[in-house]
C-alpha cells in the first residue's frame, strides 16, 4: 500500500477495527473528498459591512462523495483580501482531519469564481501529519452554485512528497 492510500479502503480497514496503513514508498496520490460545513461564522473586522479583514470560519465534515462514506472532519478560515463577499479576493486556509493524519491547505481565492459561478479555484497543498507528513501539492476545490447557503465543497487533492 502506497503512502498515501486510497481513503476509502482506509475507511473500510477502520471499519474493521484495524487501521494498519503503514507507509511503505512514497507515491503520488489524488484525493477526492466531498466536504460540508456544519459550522460557518462570519466575522466583521475590517470596516463596517463586508470587505478586506472579515474572516470567514467553516468547520465540517468530510465524505468520499455527497451521501457517502464519512472520512474525517475539515476545518479552516478565509481571510477577505480586497472587494467583499461577492467580488474580491480572500485568502484561506485550512485542514482535512482523517484517518491517519493531516492534510493542510492554503489559497488564494476569486470570491466571485468561487461563491457566485460555482468555479473550480486552484489551492496548494502545504504539509501534513501522520501518514501525510510530507505531504506537497496542489488542488482545486468547488463550491456548488446552487447549495443554499454555501455549506458544501468539492476539493481534488493532488499529494505528492
Amino acid at each position: 500500500m502506497n503512502k498515501y492510500a486510497k481513503l476509502s479502503a482506509a475507511a473500510i480497514v477502520a471499519s474493521l477495527g484495524t487501521l494498519a496503513l503503514a507507509p511503505t514508498a512514497t507515491a503520488d496520490t489524488t484525493l477526492t473528498l466531498f466536504e460540508h460545513d456544519t459550522v460557518q461564522y462570519q466575522a466583521d473586522l475590517g470596516g463596517p459591512g463586508p470587505g478586506p479583514g472579515d474572516q470567514f470560519i467553516f468547520a465540517g465534515d468530510v465524505f468520499d462523495r455527497p451521501g457517502g462514506m464519512f472520512l474525517g472532519t475539515t476545518s479552516g478560515s478565509c481571510t477577505t483580501l480586497s472587494g467583499n463577499e461577492k467580488s474580491g479576493k480572500q485568502a484561506c486556509n485550512g485542514a482535512f482531519n482523517l484517518a491517519g493524519g493531516h492534510v493542510v491547505f492554503q489559497g488564494v481565492d476569486d470570491t466571485a469564481a468561487l461563491f457566485v459561478r460555482g468555479d473550480t479555484v486552484p489551492l496548494s497543498i502545504v504539509g501534513g501529519t501522520g501518514m501525510y507528513q510530507n505531504a506537497r501539492g496542489n488542488g482545486t476545490v468547488q463550491v456548488p452554485a446552487d447549495v443554499p447557503n454555501q455549506t458544501d465543497a468539492n476539493f481534488v487533492l493532488n499529494l505528492t512528497g
